[in-house]
């Protein structure tokens, strides 16, 4: 049950609270700084990944191995490199991939004993992609019949149908069982959900530059594509190609997996390119590479301790000063011996919970849908409540909350004239305000 909003008896399932659970040891012992080494570390784990399914699928073509790696990780760098439970799941995404690969490679079946504890991992730590894993080994379940004709590979069908079963059991070994694997289908097919959450926005290649460098190597590796070596063709890299951009095409989110999966096939249908023929010679590549990587790496030893040691821990100055209003208002008034009930936005809600307060809102969407926590769909009301369908004296009669902190001057709360209310807090360059009921 929800232990951190200002509701009572909403069923919740908490599907990343492995990784939660270690993000928060990290932040408690090392802080903020610590969580950003954790997030490079994984990074340099997915770099690492990539590089060895390329080589493996390349034979070996060192060059164009590392070419493939640096501009995956430079693209999806410009949105997904972030302090969230994606990165781990990147990590277990590719080494699942590299594990299949192997198996094609080598055709030992010992390596795909691995797939069940990569399942029982990503349930654990970050169950909404859980579904991601099953989706690749399908693909290469396709692959695995022989058929020249239409590029399908042909490799041992049965060793993976048992890996598929080992993964899709090993998925139950979770605190909340069907639940964790089917929370994501209920919440992600709901449309005012996915209005609100940016990240779950369609695809637009002309709203950002982020969508905008999609689009272009969306373009240009279909462009690499048709021009590669047929025989080099692999239907297992175009199932993941167009299922993955049809899933990104649908929700932002969902572009991640793609952007993994988007460049490696290029590394067979060009495995016999040299990339240092592309050098010119008098220039001594050789010296080049070596004196570019000693520059690289002093100035990233130099800038990165420095940029990590001055990460804040701080979510911005203006929800932390206003919530330090409402605890000072709160030791003035001799507190902490009930529960403080406070309205505040769907971005912010997480951290005036963190720091003690009971929200109305906040940033798990997915627990606030009566499909998921069975008892009301706060989400919905949220929704109407800020876009003027449900009027200030009704919620305030409904939810009677001892602070209220819009944070937009579009908010309905945000120019509050109520005489149960006073303002406590009030920063207008920022857009913020705090109001404390005065009357019961």
């Amino acid at each position: 049950t929800d232990s951190l909003s200002m509701h009572e008896g909403l069923s919740v399932t908490v599907q990343n609270y492995g990784f939660a659970m270690i993000f928060y040891l990290l932040f408690t012992w090392l802080g903020a700084p610590g969580i950003y080494v954790a997030m490079l570390i994984l990074n340099f784990v997915v770099c690492f990944l990539i590089y060895k399914i390329c080589m493996l699928i390349s034979e070996r073509n060192i060059n164009l191995s590392l070419l493939i790696m640096i501009v995956t990780d430079l693209v999806l760098a410009l949105a997904f490199v972030v302090t969230r439970a994606q990165m781990v799941s990147f990590v277990i995404f590719l080494a699942l991939i590299y594990v299949l690969e192997l198996y094609v490679k080598t055709n030992k079946a010992k390596y795909l004993w691995l797939a069940p504890l990569f399942s029982v991992l990503q349930i654990n730590l970050h169950a909404s992609l859980w579904w991601m894993l099953i989706f690749v080994v399908v693909a290469y379940i396709v692959d695995s019949i022989r058929n020249s004709k239409i590029h399908l590979h042909g490799y041992r069908f049965k060793p993976l149908l048992a890996a598929l079963v080992g993964m899709m059991f090993a998925g139950l070994a979770n605190p909340y069982g069907f639940n964790m694997i089917l929370f994501i289908l209920r919440s992600y097919g709901d449309m005012r959900f996915h209005n609100m959450v940016i990240e779950l926005h369609s695809f637009s290649p002309f709203r950002s530059i982020f969508e905008a460098v999609i689009y272009l190597s969306i373009v240009g590796v279909m462009f690499l594509y048709i021009f590669g070596k047929k025989e080099n063709v692999r239907i297992r890299y175009l199932l993941m190609f167009f299922g993955f951009l049809a899933l990104g095409l649908n929700t932002i989110k969902g572009l991640s997996q793609f952007i993994l999966v988007m460049f490696f096939p290029l590394a067979l249908l060009y495995k016999h390119v040299k990339i240092e023929r592309f050098v010119d010679a008098k220039i001594g590549r050789d010296a080049l590479v070596f004196w570019g990587g000693v520059v690289s790496l002093a100035i990233f030893a130099a800038v990165c301790p420095l940029v990590v040691s001055g990460v804040s821990g701080d979510p911005g100055d203006a929800i932390v000063r206003a919530v330090d209003a409402i605890d000072n208002d709160v030791k003035k008034d001799g507190g902490e011996k009930r529960v403080y009930t406070s309205y505040v936005g769907y971005g912010d809600g997480g951290y005036v919970e963190y720091r003690g307060y009971k929200s109305y809102m906040d940033p798990r969407g997915e627990v606030f849908l009566k499909k998921n926590n069975g008892k009301e769909d706060i989400l919905y009301e949220y929704d109407d409540f800020i876009n003027g369908k449900v009027s200030i004296d009704y919620f305030l009669e409904k939810y009677n909350f001892d602070y209220i902190i819009p944070r937009d001057e579009n908010d309905p709360f945000y120019n509050l004239d109520h005489d149960d209310y006073e303002i406590i807090f009030n920063n207008e360059e920022e857009c913020i305000k705090v109001y404390k009921r005065v009357r019961s």
